[in-house]
């Protein structure tokens, strides 16, 4: 039997692929990375949860989102083969932009940068943000490997920062940093160095 009537012959009734499987699969690694995310945070701070009341942490929360936005969209698509992602990286590196526009112009700069030398969070809080985003990372990567990427370097950065993302909504808990513009830089740091760890990663264990 020659190879195009064998495929013929196995597809013969197989029907569409459900398209509900990618969103059901990458829905659950989100919820697992986001409930570990959010379960170190309330390990690390203890109850109860701390107020939201002023708004940096607010704007840090609606970027978090955002970026969580930007991610699953790019996930959904890089889990297909031959996938197109020039518009959802786009909206990533747009948000990216805006967002520290608007902290920059929302703060205090040279207030904000006298903070930055005088502590270590400019250290310590990116490695944080990779820190909580591990759990997300290792479940939507798993996720992954059940669906059909084959821009693997890519599908591991978009799964980096869809992960670092739920990273930032669970340090959000402890996180002492109120600066506006601060916080955007030390977020965006943190996604960035998720998405290089799933970009490294992505590209062995994604493999077909």
């Amino acid at each position: 039997m020659k190879t195009d009537d064998f495929v013929d012959f196995l597809a013969t009734g197989a029907g569409p692929a459900p398209a509900f499987d990618v969103s059901r699969r990458l829905g659950m690694a989100a919820l697992v990375g986001l409930a570990a995310s959010l379960g170190i945070g309330l390990a690390a701070h203890g109850l109860p949860i701390p107020s939201l009341s002023f708004s940096g942490r607010w704007f840090s929360a609606a970027y978090a989102l955002a970026l969580l936005a930007s991610g699953w969209v790019m996930l959904k698509r890089l889990s297909r083969p031959v996938s197109r992602v020039g518009g959802p990286v786009w909206a990533l590196v747009l948000t990216m932009l805006v967002m520290g526009g608007v902290g920059a112009a929302m703060s205090d700069a040279p207030d904000a940068f006298d903070s930055l030398n005088a502590d270590q969070l400019w250290l310590t809080c990116p490695l944080l943000v990779l820190l909580f985003s591990l759990p997300g990372l290792a479940a939507t990567l798993w996720a992954m490997r059940g669906l059909a990427p084959t821009r693997l370097r890519l599908a591991g950065f978009a799964a980096g920062v869809f992960a670092g993302a739920q990273g930032v909504l669970g340090y959000l808990l402890v996180c002492p940093e109120e600066s506006l513009l601060l916080a955007t830089i030390w977020y965006t740091l943190g996604v960035l160095l998720s998405g290089v760890l799933g970009m490294l990663i992505g590209q062995k264990v994604l493999r077909w």
